[in-house]
């Protein structure tokens, strides 16, 4: 017998092709990913026999890379959507040239592979791959009027809802925001039942940009919308999200009782990365109880797990609460290494801003080991260390305080600056006098003192009330955004609570517009810092610092404008 239950002799017909298919969609939907696997892996085989099946293998393989992503097997899922979008050219190229209808059922194929596949790139830290698959499937899938097709509606939402997912691992939060609610709007006018998915973007974002209030209601009214709608895994991902919430908030008793359902679920359903991140906050639960050893034990078996699903970036983050944990235990070449590889992680993806906040923190662990040597006792060694802790917390900090200009609201502005901007800035200046830097801690008091320029248009737009327009080498690397990493990030005012409540699909959709609504405020916008001429010759303040944070992170940290300190 088969591993399905089936026997490996059965060359099932179109019908039964399709059944298996059928089949497989049912487990997929109940979270029983290897039974939906197996089904797909037998539907393909089946098909590949049989000439008259191509549509049947080409559906069967996406469904079968899909439920492999699931599972945490991200390099196996992409090649069989690779091989399934081979499929779909062959398709066009046969009966779809003859047939409207058949022409019309290749394309939401070849859309639905590309999205699917985009999820699987995202989780290999292929970014910039993921968004050109899904910029191809919403060219083939957005309307050109209000109607939508009812067979491509569901496919259309599931872009949106990619394309938001996206935006929120390339940090780029005022889209994802914009594309979450979009994706809000046409569930409301097309699949009232799919309220689940935007719901748990918007949580996401305002999770990811310290909105806390706002994120833990919609991650509710997510979890009603999909046990409205019968989705096990929809419940389990947004329980642990609001786990999460609870421990950057210091509320451990309540994030543990939902990392351990959680966690139970994936664990039984086999999906390796959404357990990975589970064992990440498992770490982060003993680290806050103050059990590094166990601590690092887990955050080990969350890092194995990550390398084994073939996902960077996820591996990156937790590299990093690794090193941590190592530190704390002294064993610091082993924390160095995790770092480094952290770095090098979000080097490689473009992720300039975990980048800074990486090295802030290495820079905040070279700090606690030098003030850990007795005084007199650091001699050369200690001094190496002050040195590059200089060397990183002060290009970090420059960069993160730049992200400033990216924020339109003077709350948002604000809450950055205390929550991580203020901290880093601080380790620059403590760092710097520790060091007997007295120039650099100059000209860090010159730019602190700088102020910062208003804007007439959007962040990100030319021109600015206080100058001349950026020179246009300004626009050439992108302006940080605030990304869900290090520390738990504040970006607007408290709203009022919206008390949680069991809703059918319409409801929670209609609280989550509502919310995103009212979370969409725009505030006075600001322009990023000119460079500061510190003498009449033009020698700028903090000029080699500057330049290293702006190759280190791969983005704007000051207009080419200079202006004179005198």
């Amino acid at each position: 017998m088969a591993a399905d239950g089936s026997s490996p002799s059965t060359s099932p017909g179109e019908s039964g092709i399709s059944a298996l298919i059928d089949e497989g969609n049912d487990a997929f939907l109940r979270g029983e990913f290897p039974l939906a696997l197996a089904r797909f892996d037998r539907a393909a085989e089946a098909a590949a026999r049989r000439p008259d099946t191509l549509d049947l293998r080409t559906q069967a393989l996406v469904n079968r890379a899909s439920t492999a992503d699931r599972m945490g097997d991200h390099p196996a899922a992409v090649a069989s959507f690779h091989e399934a979008l081979g499929l779909c050219e062959r398709l066009a190229a046969t009966a779809a040239a003859e047939d409207p209808v058949v022409a019309a059922a290749v394309t939401v194929l070849r859309a639905s592979a590309l999205v699917n596949l985009s999820q699987a790139l995202l989780n290999t830290g292929e970014l910039s791959a993921a968004l050109g698959a899904l910029e191809q499937a919403r060219e083939l899938l957005d309307p050109q009027d209000e109607i939508l097709p009812e067979d491509t509606a569901d496919l259309f939402i599931g872009t949106l809802v990619a394309l938001t997912a996206l935006t929120i691992q390339r940090e780029e939060w005022s889209r994802a925001h914009e594309l979450a609610v979009e994706s809000l709007d046409v569930v409301l006018r097309h699949r009232p039942a799919l309220t689940g998915r935007p719901l748990m973007n918007l949580s996401a974002v305002h999770l990811a940009t310290g909105r806390s209030d706002l994120g833990e209601d919609f991650a509710h009214q997510a979890i009603a919308a999909f046990e409205a709608s019968d989705t096990p895994s929809g419940v389990a991902e947004t329980r642990q999200s609001l786990a999460q919430l609870c421990l950057r908030s210091g509320r451990i008793a309540e994030a543990e009782p939902l990392l351990a359902a959680s966690q139970e679920f994936f664990e039984q359903a086999g999906m390796a990365r959404q357990s990975a991140f589970g064992l990440d906050l498992l770490g982060l639960s003993a680290a806050l109880r103050g059990d590094q050893a166990h601590a690092v034990e887990l955050y080990g078996r969350s890092l194995a797990r990550f390398e084994g699903c073939g996902a960077p970036i996820a591996a990156a983050e937790v590299r990093v609460r690794l090193a941590a944990g190592l530190h704390a235990g002294r064993r610091y070449a082993e924390s160095e290494t995790q770092l480094a590889l952290a770095q090098e992680a979000f080097t490689v993806s473009g992720l300039g801003l975990r980048r800074a906040q990486t090295d802030f923190f290495h820079a905040t662990l070279l700090e606690d080991r030098v003030s850990a040597t007795a005084p007199g006792a650091a001699g050369p060694a200690g001094a190496a260390l002050l040195g590059r802790a200089v060397g990183l917390a002060v290009p970090a900090a420059l960069a993160l305080d730049a992200v400033r200009f990216t924020l339109a609201g003077g709350a948002q502005r604000e809450r950055w600056h205390r929550a991580l901007a203020e901290p880093a800035m601080r380790l620059a200046f403590r760092l710097a006098v520790r060091a007997g830097a007295a120039d650099l801690v100059a000209e860090l008091i010159e730019s602190r003192c700088a102020g910062t320029p208003l804007r007439d248009g959007p962040p990100g737009g030319a021109g600015s009330a206080d100058g001349p327009p950026e020179e246009p080498g300004d626009a050439g690397a992108p302006a940080l955004r605030p990304p869900d990493f290090l520390h738990p990030l504040a970006f607007p005012g408290r709203m009022e609570a919206v008390t949680p409540h069991p809703a059918g699909p319409g409801d929670a959709f209609q609280l989550g517009a509502a919310l995103a609504g009212v979370a969409a405020g725009a505030g006075l916008a600001v322009a990023p810092p000119p460079r500061l001429a510190l003498t009449p010759d033009g020698a700028v303040a903090l000029a080699a610092y500057l330049a290293q944070a702006e190759a280190r992170y791969g983005a704007r940290i000051r207009t080419a404008r200079v202006v004179p300190t005198w």
